[in-house]
């Protein structure tokens, strides 16, 4: 591993199990077993090292996603894939990383928003309206009004406010949002539908 790839890597793993004001550039290096000199040799500074993994991170996810979404599947059943995969991908981060990205790394909030507002937004536009195609979610909802409501429900997550609960697992709170939310969506044979595919992922909540 070249030793910026392993500062990046090493570095995520540290900010998403601690949270990202909590660590110093000196738990960087020991973590790393490198120098603060040579991490500085590729970052100036923290906060061009937390850009960059987010950068890092944004366009991993945009694989992957991506890569679900060309499956060969219908609306509810790309849905359940995604969920499957954030729940995975939440339950490694670290409930404060988006407040501190917003309160103190501006430039790397940026890149979240900008992710938010374009790639991860038209997923779910481009998933609603193939639902709507296919009978599954009601005509009459407004497309981007619920794109939006999907990404407010995926920041409420880790607002701190409101899950201030030390114990609270956000890979659960996003199984009953996800389940709150498409059951505002679909019709009759949607429902049907949606409870067969995600039994499994959802028994966990439903029992």
């Amino acid at each position: 591993m070249e030793t910026k790839e392993k500062i990046l890597t090493k570095t995520e793993e540290l900010f998403m199990r601690y949270g990202i004001k909590s660590i110093t550039m000196d738990e960087v290096a020991r973590h790393c077993n490198i120098s603060k000199k040579t991490i500085y040799q590729y970052f100036p500074d923290k906060d061009s090292l937390v850009k960059e993994i987010m950068e890092v991170h944004m366009k991993e996810d945009i694989c992957l996603i991506n890569a679900l979404t060309q499956q060969n599947c219908s609306a509810l059943e790309e849905v359940l894939k995604i969920s499957e995969f954030m729940k995975k991908d939440i339950a490694e981060i670290h409930p404060s990383v988006l407040f501190d990205l917003k309160k103190y790394h501006s430039a790397a909030y940026e890149v979240f928003e900008k992710h938010r507002d374009t790639h991860f937004m038209e997923t779910v536009v481009k998933n609603l309206e193939r639902g709507l195609k296919e009978g599954v979610y009601r005509q009459e909802i407004d497309v981007r009004v619920f794109a939006r409501l999907r990404v407010i429900e995926i920041e409420a997550m880790f607002n701190l406010q409101l899950f201030k609960e030390v114990d609270i697992d956000l890979s659960l709170v996003q199984l009953h949002f996800i389940d709150h939310f498409v059951r505002g969506l679909v019709t009759e044979k949607g429902l049907k539908q949606w409870e067969t595919i995600s039994e499994n992922l959802f028994k966990v909540i439903r029992n």
